[in-house]
């Protein structure tokens, strides 16, 4: 447990926790995931060795049988041949769905300790009326979760949710996807309070009329930097200004570069922060299907990705109670 140390004390003292608590996790489930590779490579040997043969062979008896042409080839229709797609991806994909669900639900709970008192949960999310409620997102109706967790970090409570959103729309017997949001949803309690809400997009220069928030107004910045790269709009322009001071604006821009991304928006509602970073990057993947769970390269990026996480907090500076 972290015990309110910041990020390069966590740093400092990783390495001993590693050999300590890590280290037996990962070797007790090395012989899993071997097994589950032997399932994996058996699936593809069936699908792409048996089942073609099959389909040869069977496709020579309807040419024996319609020799003369008196019959004609009933075409699979799209519906059946994407059907059978889907299955064939399924057979493939579940044994590393099966093994990263496994091996997530033993090492992440203990990964995550090390920071704080926080738990982990697999496949869950944020709220939905809390997402709702931001209005940073578009309409959907699949939602699907990969990591989270939930905790206290240097005073701070946090919730953080790996996930993926998009409205799916069937019309003329065809399936239409829109993906609305891939990545990292942060919500963090803030030192501040306040009754209103505020709400900060990405600019989107000519199309930055999408970006209007129902009922809200659009609030003019000083600084000049925040205000190209961001469209802020509230319930209340003071209350706006009170949140969105001149160093909380930098520490923003920071934690938007730290990340190699522009598609980063947040949400302040009812006394929290929200942040949706948009990075189309699969996270804390401490594991591979592929590669020895002691392998130290994949367990050392995600705690660096834990660390980036973490130190939104001491970025914004959210576990000082005097203001930022």
């Amino acid at each position: 447990m972290s015990e309110n140390r910041n990020t390069e004390q966590l740093r400092a003292g990783f390495e001993q926790f590693y050999q300590a608590v890590l280290e037996p996790k990962f070797a007790e489930i090395e012989t899993t995931r071997k097994k589950y590779l032997r399932f994996f490579i058996l699936s593809l040997f069936i699908i792409f060795v048996v089942i073609p043969l099959i389909c040869i062979g069977l496709f020579g008896q309807f040419l024996l049988e319609n020799v003369e042409g008196s019959q004609s080839f009933d075409a699979l229709s799209s519906d059946k041949l994407l059907f059978g797609l889907l299955i064939i991806i399924a057979i493939v994909s579940s044994p590393i769905f099966l093994y990263k669900k496994k091996a997530k639900n033993i090492v992440m709970p203990e990964f995550i300790k090390y920071f704080g008192d926080f738990e982990y949960v697999h496949m869950k999310t944020i709220a939905r009326d809390v997402v709702e409620k931001s209005m940073l997102f578009d309409d959907f109706n699949v939602r699907k979760g990969d990591d989270f967790f939930y905790g206290v970090y240097l005073d701070t409570k946090m919730a953080v949710s790996e996930e993926s959103m998009s409205y799916v729309e069937r019309r003329n017997k065809k399936t239409y996807i829109k993906n609305i949001f891939n990545g990292m949803i942060i919500q963090l309690e803030m030192n501040k309070k306040f009754s209103s809400q505020t709400v900060v997009f990405k600019d989107n220069g000519v199309f930055n009329f999408l970006n209007v928030a129902k009922g809200l107004q659009k609030v003019a910045l000083e600084d000049s930097v925040f205000e190209k790269e961001f469209e802020v709009y509230s319930s209340d322009q003071l209350d706006a200004r009170y949140l969105l001071t001149t160093a909380f604006m930098e520490r923003m821009l920071t934690v938007r570069n730290a990340y190699k991304t522009n598609k980063i928006q947040f949400s302040f509602f009812d006394n929290c922060l929200l942040i949706a970073i948009d990075t189309k990057k699969d996270m804390f993947e401490s594991t591979s299907l592929f590669r020895k769970t002691t392998d130290r390269k994949i367990i050392n990026q995600v705690f660096e990705q834990f660390i980036s996480v973490m130190s939104i907090i001491e970025f914004l500076k959210l576990n000082q109670r005097t203001g930022f």
